[in-house]
C-alpha cells in the first residue's frame, strides 16, 4: 500500500464516519475534545504520529511503537480540572495501551436533560453548585502488518452528574508508517459510535420531544519528522482534522531539544491550531528529562483571556 492509497482510504472512511449535514446539534461528551497530555498540547495538540503512551487518545496504530507510563493534570479555572492517565506495554510484536481522561466541573443547576452537560469549552466555565464529570476509558491494540502499523481502541465515554448518567461505547481506528527514512505519517478516525438521544422528563416539560447530543467524530491525517541540527535535536509535527461540523482544523508544532549530558535533556515547544469554540490558537510548553523520567509543562490560550496550565510526569 502506498501513501496515495492510504489517504484515499482514510478519505473514504472519513466521508462515511464524519461527514453529515451542516452540524447544529451539540457535540459531546466534552472530555473527547479536551487535551490528553502536556507534550502534545504544547505542539498544537497534535498527537497522531506521537510515540508517547498518550497516543492512545489520538491514533491507536502508534501503540505499536509507543512506550511509557504517564499522568497529567490541567487546570482551566479554580473549579475545572482535567486528569489523564495512560500506559503502553509491548505485545506480540505490537503494543497494548490503557488510558483514562476525566474532566471535573460544576453545573449551573441540576441536570435533567442531555444538553445540561457542557458541549463546548466555554460551558465548563459556567460555575454552579452541582458537581459533574465527563469521563473516557480507553483500551487499544496495535500490530505491524507488512510494514504498516494498524490499531484500534475501544472506549467508554460518559457525562455524569448527581442524578444522571449518559454513556456510549466508541471505536477509534488508525494506521501509520515510517516513510522516506525519517518521516512518520499517520491517519485515524475517532469517536465512531451511536449518538446520544434521550427523552425529556415528561413531568417537567410535559412534552414528547427529544434532545440529542452528537459524538465529536473526527478524521485526522498527520506527519512528523525529527533529527539533529547542530547541537540540537528538532522535532516537527503537523496535522489536519476533518470534524463533524464539516470544517478542516489544521494544527502543528515544533520542539527543540538540547542534551548536555547523556540521559539529561531540556525541550522547548510551541504550537498553533485552528481553535475550537473556547480555544485560542497559541500553545507552548517545556520539558525536562532525567534518564527515564520526564516532567512536562504546557499552556494553552483560551477565550476570555483564560490560560489552561497542564503539568505531567512520564516514565519511559
Amino acid at each position: 500500500m502506498n501513501l496515495r492509497r492510504l489517504f484515499t482510504a482514510v478519505a473514504i472512511a472519513a466521508a462515511s464516519a464524519v461527514a453529515t449535514h451542516a452540524q447544529t446539534t451539540p457535540l459531546g461528551p466534552i472530555v473527547l475534545v479536551l487535551p490528553a497530555s502536556p507534550r502534545t498540547l504544547a505542539l498544537g495538540d497534535v498527537g497522531v504520529t506521537s510515540r508517547d503512551d498518550d497516543v492512545l487518545f489520538f491514533n491507536p496504530a502508534q501503540l505499536a511503537v509507543a512506550t511509557g507510563y504517564s499522568a497529567s493534570v490541567e487546570r482551566f479555572s479554580s473549579n475545572v480540572a482535567l486528569t489523564s492517565l495512560s500506559a503502553v506495554t509491548r505485545f506480540n510484536g505490537g503494543g497494548i495501551g490503557l488510558g483514562m481522561r476525566m474532566a471535573n466541573y460544576y453545573l449551573p443547576g441540576a441536570a435533567t436533560t442531555l444538553p445540561a452537560a457542557p458541549t463546548t469549552i466555554p460551558g465548563l466555565f459556567e460555575s454552579g453548585t452541582t458537581p459533574a464529570t465527563s469521563v473516557e476509558l480507553s483500551a487499544g491494540l496495535a500490530q505491524v502488518i507488512k510494514g504498516w502499523r494498524v490499531g484500534a481502541a475501544g472506549e467508554l465515554a460518559e457525562d455524569q452528574d448527581v442524578g444522571n448518567r449518559f454513556a456510549r461505547g466508541l471505536l477509534d481506528v488508525g494506521v501509520s508508517k515510517q516513510v522516506f527514512g525519517s518521516y512518520t505519517v499517520g491517519a485515524s478516525v475517532q469517536n465512531i459510535g451511536q449518538d446520544f438521544e434521550e427523552e425529556i422528563v415528561a413531568t417537567e416539560l410535559n412534552t414528547g420531544r427529544r434532545e440529542s447530543v452528537n459524538l465529536p467524530r473526527m478524521a485526522t491525517l498527520g506527519i512528523s519528522r525529527g533529527g539533529p541540527v547542530g547541537e540540537f535535536d528538532l522535532f516537527g509535527t503537523a496535522a489536519v482534522s476533518w470534524n463533524r461540523d464539516n470544517s478542516l482544523y489544521p494544527a502543528g508544532g515544533l520542539e527543540v531539544n538540547y542534551s548536555w549530558l547523556s540521559g539529561y535533556n531540556i525541550a522547548l515547544r510551541a504550537g498553533g491550531r485552528r481553535p475550537l469554540p473556547g480555544e485560542e490558537a497559541f500553545t507552548a510548553g517545556a520539558g525536562f528529562t532525567m534518564d527515564r523520567l520526564s516532567i512536562d509543562y504546557a499552556l494553552e490560550t483560551l477565550s476570555g483571556g483564560r490560560i489552561g496550565n497542564r503539568l505531567g510526569l512520564r516514565i519511559r
